[in-house]
Order: structure tokens, then sequence, then C-alpha cells
């Protein structure tokens, strides 16, 4: 999986940063979720591989127009360009009515079938190879974060071992693969686990919207590969940020550490920073998590 940003201002946009959104990009398919879609998205795809056909869900963390107001013109372009393949929308209380309305009343039309979830904190959608979890955040209204889990994969054949064995090549090894047993016309059995290496252990995402520190541990839904946090303000400017429902870039970096997360990306920058300024922001918090990185529009990250 891939993680690219294409939007990393908060607010309103800049010369340099557009507002939020992020693409998560799945290497077989060129599938794509996205997280959030800030006004003018669709203008950052198309400096992107990202086609809007290979679109299937996106996530709102909230109502916010620096988060939303990119939803209509993306909507309507994806049915302009033919798609027929089906879109997913997870997102609050209200996400529902504001892209009908919004439809509705500039008279633009869908031509493909969508679905649109309004969500609570909890499990959010599963098919037993991603599974998706929502929880609360801290922010000036409502709000949410979400942990991305990819089930474990199976293990490698060893066909080394099936061919000493006299086991040759063809539809066996497929279903030795899956891990299923095999009956053999002499009567053997063969156990696919018994030639399989260990599972491969799936990669796990959280990706926050906007939120001041969440007031106590959540060591479980945290414990993951890759945490995407906001960082809207240094850490100069603590109680402008809180009192906004924001977070400095050392309260980021703290989280986690406290959460021992594996990486730490932070994004969600005031547009009073100039991208010069991104790096000192950075740098104050490799001093407290060194496994951190800055997102800049465009950038792509292996999770």
């Amino acid at each position: 999986m891939l993680i690219q940003f294409l939007g990393t201002n908060a607010g309103s946009p800049n010369i340099k940063r557009n507002v939020s959104s992020i693409a998560l990009i799945f290497k077989k398919t060129s599938d794509v979720w996205l997280f959030d879609c800030g006004e003018s998205t669709q203008n950052q795809i198309l400096h992107t591989s990202i086609k809007l056909s290979k679109i299937k869900k996106i996530f709102i963390t909230h109502m916010h127009g620096d988060h939303i107001f990119g939803l209509p013109g993306l909507l309507t372009s994806r049915s302009v360009n033919s798609s027929q393949n089906s879109l997913d929308i997870y997102g609050c209380k209200g996400i529902k009515s504001y892209i009908e309305m919004s439809l509705k009343m500039s008279n633009s039309f869908i031509n493909f079938p969508l679905n649109i979830i309004e969500i609570k904190e909890g499990e959010i959608f599963n098919n037993n190879e991603l599974k998706v979890t929502s929880i609360f955040l801290n922010h000036s209204l409502e709000c949410y974060g979400f942990k991305i889990n990819e089930y474990d994969k199976l293990g490698h054949l060893n066909s080394v071992k099936l061919i000493s064995e006299g086991i040759k090549p063809g539809p066996i090894y497929k279903k030795l693969k899956l891990g299923k047993k095999v009956y053999l016309d002499n009567g053997v059995i063969l156990n696919g686990i018994d030639y399989l290496s260990p599972s491969i252990k799936g990669k796990s995402i959280v990706i926050l919207g906007d939120t001041s520190p969440l007031k106590k541990l959540y060591s479980d839904f945290f414990f993951v590969d890759l945490l995407i946090h906001e960082s809207t303000l240094d850490y100069r400017y603590e109680f402008t940020a809180n009192s906004r429902g924001h977070s400095t870039n050392i309260q980021a970096a703290l989280f986690a550490k406290n959460h021992k997360v594996k990486k730490l990306i932070i994004t969600h920058f005031s547009s009073r920073y100039k991208n010069s300024d991104l790096d000192k922001i950075l740098n104050d918090c490799i001093y407290f998590f060194p496994n951190t990185k800055l997102a800049r529009d465009f950038k792509i990250f292996e999770v």
C-alpha cells in the first residue's frame, strides 16, 4: 500500500499547499481510498497517476469546509468521465444531506452507484481482507479518525519441498497455497499448512482528522505501522491550537511515542508557515519521536 498526500494545508489553500486530502493506493489493483476531499482535490489528482474511476471509497473525517468542499466537483467529474464503478462515502451525520443538496442545487447528476454511509464510532467496513474502524476525536464539531487493518496473509508455498516429495506443479499447488487439504489417489493427505511459510503480517494505518490531544491512551487502537496526525501549529501556540480543536507538532510526536507507533507522518499545517518553515517543525518532532516524516503535497510514502 502507498500513501499519497493531495493536500497538507489547514483551513484554506496557499500557493504551495492545498487543503486536506490523503489517498491510500493499493498497488496490486490501483484502487484508491480517499480520506477527506478538500476544495480542488480533483485538480490535485490531475498531477498524479490516480484515476477518478479507481477511487472506490471516500472517508470524511468531519464537515469543515477544508475537508469536504471538493466532494461535489469530484463526484460530478467522475460521472463526466463515464465511470460506472460504484463509490462508497463514509462520514458523520450531515454528509448525506450535504452531498445530495449540493448535487440537487447545482442540477448535477451521478451516473454510477453512490452509497453514502453516516457513521458512528466502531467498525464501519470489513471484507475479511481489510477492516476499517472509526474513533471519535476532540474537535470543534463531530470528527473521526480511521484505522485501516490489513488482515494477515498466508505465507509462501514451499514448492521445493513439494517437488522433493514427488508432488509436481499443477492445480494441487493452488489448493495448497490456500492452506487447504488435498487428498491424493494413493490415499496420502497433503495439508497446505505444512507447506507454507509463516503468515505475512498485515499492515495497519491510523489517519486522524482534526483533533486536540486525546484524553486517554488507546494502546490497542494506535498500535500501528503508521500514524498520520495533524500538526496545525508549532509548540509555541499550544493554547491556541488546543482551544480550536487542534494539536501542535510536539503533541503529535509525544502522542506517537506514548502509543508506540512505528512511524509518524505530520500534516495539516497552518497557512502561517511557509514550506521553508516546515523543516523546523519536523525537527522539533524528531527530537521526541525520531521516526517522524513530513507530509508535502504529492509526496508518496510506502506503508
